[in-house]
């Protein structure tokens, strides 16, 4: 249950995996939420106060659609075929039109590749990282430095699952988050994340403004 008054929350990438399953999670918890994607046909059944269908590669695009709202979680997966590239193009234009239209709360979830094994040495650039998943990953880092060399007055938020175990299993709301480069270990050495708790996770930092201006890992 949230601890919190209800929010207008725009949700990017909602017909995506992950973003459904945000999505999902903030519409649980009361608060107001916009869907948006490309094509508005794979917006339903999420209960979501509205649906949009938009371009948001087109800075006006994006504005109409994000303002009036308090937050938005952006979820852009990258994976589709030239999709990858559009992610870090999309993190400079929210900088910059967020605080155009008065948003001043930024959720951005970006892939785990970016993460440290070891100091400076990125799980993406293991040369045995998962091909499929590289130019996701590229993006995803390019996004984060975009956020972290960024002077807008946009209270960013830059949350990364684990990089390998981003599972299915069922939401706990239980799990560690911290803002950190590592990734978050268990006993056994291993890093996992359900997709539910990582979206409980993701909504949470909307909630409570945590992590504002860092990037966060979450885990078990």
């Amino acid at each position: 249950m949230t601890t919190t008054a209800p929010l207008k929350i725009a949700v990017l990438g909602a017909s995506g995996h992950l973003g459904r399953v945000i999505t999902e999670e903030a519409v649980s918890r009361g608060h107001h939420v916009t869907a948006v994607a490309r094509g508005v046909e794979r917006l339903r059944n999420l209960g979501a106060a509205a649906a949009i269908g938009a371009d948001l590669r087109d800075a006006q695009a994006l504005a109409d659609t994000v303002a009036g709202h308090d937050a938005v979680i952006a979820a852009l997966a990258g994976r589709g075929p030239g999709q990858a590239r559009t992610v870090p193009d999309i993190a400079r234009l929210l900088l910059q039109v967020l605080p155009y239209v008065g948003v001043d709360r930024l959720v951005f979830v970006g892939g785990g590749g970016s993460l440290e094994a070891a100091p400076g040495k990125r799980f993406m650039d293991d040369p045995h990282f998962p091909e499929q998943y590289k130019q996701e990953a590229v993006a995803a880092a390019d996004a984060l430095d975009i956020f972290r060399s960024s002077t807008s007055d946009l209270k960013w938020t830059f949350a990364s699952p684990p990089p390998m175990y981003l599972t299915g299993g069922d939401r706990t709301g239980v799990y560690r988050a911290e803002a950190t480069d590592r990734p978050i270990l268990d006993n056994s050495g291993e890093s996992r994340i359900s997709v539910a708790d990582l979206a409980c996770a993701v909504v949470d930092s909307v909630e409570h403004a945590t992590f504002v201006g860092q990037r966060f890992t979450a885990a078990y």
